[in-house]
């Protein structure tokens, strides 16, 4: 059965950390003292109340190479919703509405629904400081071609999370790293980003189509994405 990669699909951290030693590699010579990642990430949610952009997303495999490309758009709304649209090379539609999240396959011609309750989502980091305050350890890593790279580790164990990078240029989040603990990186790029624009009401509300099968997802523990 076709399924596209979620968020939390991941490939190669050893790649990731090698790209780290080779970026860091030039910059030795630089001030002892690193900027303040909170302070980082407070300029990217500063007055933030609605984001939209595209993305590309690819799994990261040996020898930096990328398999599983997907392109589409995402909108988040603070502090606890998201819209993220999968357009090529296969539709499909994943609305969190800040009590349940629901999975759209239109070819499937099936919606999977559960509660919205994954506090190490990578979206919420970015949406909700209280959130990644109380859920990461955060740490600056390096400063690579103007892009800041800030690593995340879950405070608490996680089957799922084993680490996400954030690489945020200016105010604005760039790159999404994401790392499980099976040695699996999933990288999100964004661009045309858009901050506050005016949503429609309903952007965040999913109406499930007119015979399309629901499943209910009493796990708790899958990730939303």
């Amino acid at each position: 059965m076709r399924k596209i990669p979620f968020l939390f699909l991941f490939l190669s951290t050893y790649i990731v950390a090698q790209e780290s030693q080779v970026e860091s590699a030039g910059k030795q010579a630089q001030d002892s003292v690193k900027p303040d990642p909170q302070v980082i990430l407070d300029g990217v949610r500063k007055d933030l109340t609605t984001l939209s952009a595209e993305f590309y997303q690819y799994e990261l495999i040996e020898g930096n190479a990328r398999q599983e490309e997907n392109l589409g758009m995402v909108w988040m709304s603070s502090p606890d919703k998201f819209r993220w649209h999968y357009k090529k090379p296969y539709e499909q539609l994943i609305v969190a509405d800040g009590e349940k999240v629901w999975v759209y396959d239109e070819d499937l011609e099936q919606v999977t629904v559960k509660a919205q309750s994954n506090n190490l989502n990578p979206i919420y980091v970015i949406l909700n400081k209280d959130l990644s305050a109380q859920h990461y350890d955060m740490r600056y890593e390096i400063l690579d071609k103007e892009k800041h790279w800030i690593s995340l580790t879950p405070k608490e164990r996680s089957e799922e999370v084993k680490e996400v990078w954030l690489g945020v240029v200016g105010e604005q989040l760039q790159t999404i790293k994401m790392i499980n603990p099976f040695e699996q990186t999933l990288v999100f790029e964004f661009t045309k980003v858009k901050r506050n624009d005016d949503l429609p009401a309903d952007m965040f509300v999913f109406t499930v189509p007119e015979g399309v099968d629901v499943i209910e997802n009493q796990d708790n523990q899958t990730n939303e994405l």
